[in-house]
């Protein structure tokens, strides 16, 4: 993998991060100036739905740049695809 494609996926994973935060520090506000429960809720579901896909878009990136799984030198060995 290329230090380019390394450093994009470590940009997207940061801006990801960033979205978390700031949609947790959303909730808090939503929570303190007393939203509706149904309001919270929404917004509890929505934020553990951006973590689960942005995971998805890392993870799937991820596998991606790497290429191909097969081992060329001996094809019945394959990769992990999530090496982390």
């Amino acid at each position: 993998m290329t230090p380019e494609m390394q450093q994009s996926l470590a940009d997207v994973q940061s801006a990801l991060e960033k979205l978390n935060r700031t949609l947790t520090a959303e909730l808090a506000e939503i929570e303190r100036d007393g939203a509706t429960p149904s309001k919270i809720q929404h917004l509890k579901e929505g934020i553990k739905a951006v973590k689960d896909s942005g995971n998805m878009v890392l993870i799937w990136a991820d596998f991606i740049a790497r290429g191909d799984m097969e081992d060329p030198e001996n094809p019945d060995v394959i990769r992990d695809p999530n090496p982390r």
